[in-house]
């Protein structure tokens, strides 16, 4: 996955997950390049311990969501430890933007409907 496409399972999933979490506002097409620091959970006045604790809360309920509410699975070689760490690391990094996060979902989730490689 290079881009943010309505084609590709990590995209959508994550869109609406965070969505329905109120972690942002903003329709599909608009929300690939929204920063972390557009979402929500990331408050400009904490600090980066209190920034990183907000994402680790945040990791574990996308990474339940998806496996209990989704019915995701962790791709090949990838356990939950692994996945939730992957998620936090963008989530903490205000450079990073929501296609970045996709990329690392779709990287350590195997989506209902995906091939397994």
């Amino acid at each position: 996955m290079q881009e943010w496409s309505g084609n590709n399972r990590a995209c959508t999933t994550l869109w609406s997950t965070l969505f329905r979490m109120n972690q942002l506002f903003t329709s599909f097409n608009e929300s690939g390049a929204l920063t972390m620091p557009d979402l929500t959970f990331f408050s400009p006045t904490d600090s980066s311990s209190m920034r990183r604790q907000a994402a680790t809360i945040l990791a574990d309920q996308l990474d339940n969501i998806f496996i209990v509410g989704r019915g995701a699975e962790y791709e090949q070689g990838v356990a939950h430890d692994q996945a939730v760490a992957a998620t936090i690391e963008i989530l903490t990094d205000a450079e990073k933007n929501l296609t970045d996060l996709a990329l690392v979902v779709d990287e350590n989730y195997l989506f209902w409907g995906e091939p397994r490689s």
